[in-house]
């Protein structure tokens, strides 16, 4: 879960003025990716509510106690956003990325996975179709904010080729957006804004 689900300052579009859009790739993992749809919010929204329970056992109760988006609040943001869904062999969502492009860096919103499929590579795949999203757009980097030590959080994504970089030395943009994404009661120090160069 890399951060939250604020709109976009430019509307997720890329430079160019059109949505980049995450494409459907094949992975070998037990899911399938595909763009999302408007009868997946119920089940985004129980995948975003479980995978937030994670939190309450590394040291987080507050956002596994806190009360998932609304549908409507949910499809809003989706609307504004690239974005791609995992799902499984009946074709139900079962995760998702969500990600929208802020001056030279695509920047990953958000990155749910339903515990219940969860160390099977699904991440990682959605994690690869948003890194092949943000090439397509012309991206010099990606990035996003998460939580410093939580496992599937800052550990993850440094697996994956991402790096620590001081908030205090991004552009103020990025530098907004890390702020935006840190939650209610968390202090900023257990974050940290990560990037990787395309």
């Amino acid at each position: 879960m890399p951060g939250g689900q604020g709109d976009p300052p430019d509307g997720g579009r890329r430079r160019d003025g059109h949505r980049g859009g995450l494409r459907r790739l094949t992975h070998p993992v037990a899911c399938r990716l595909r763009p999302a749809r408007p009868d997946d919010i119920e089940a985004l929204i129980e995948a975003e509510t479980a995978a937030a329970k994670l939190f309450g056992e590394h040291g987080y109760p507050q956002l596994a106690e806190e009360a998932p988006p609304s549908p409507a609040a949910l499809e809003e943001s989706l609307d504004r956003h690239d974005v791609i869904v995992a799902a499984d062999d009946a074709d139900r969502a079962i995760g998702y990325a969500m990600a929208l492009v802020i001056g030279d860096t695509y920047w990953l919103c958000e990155l749910s996975v339903h515990p219940a499929h969860g160390r099977r590579g699904v991440g990682t795949a959605l994690l690869s179709a948003f890194l092949d999203a943000a090439r397509r757009c012309g991206c010099r980097r990606a990035g996003l904010s998460t939580f410093r030590r939580v496992p599937f959080n800052a550990p993850f994504y440094a697996r994956h080729g991402f790096v620590e970089s001081g908030a205090d030395e991004a552009d103020s943009a990025l530098r907004d957006r890390f702020q935006r994404e840190v939650p209610d009661g968390i202090d900023p120090s257990e974050r940290v804004m990560m990037l990787r160069v395309l």
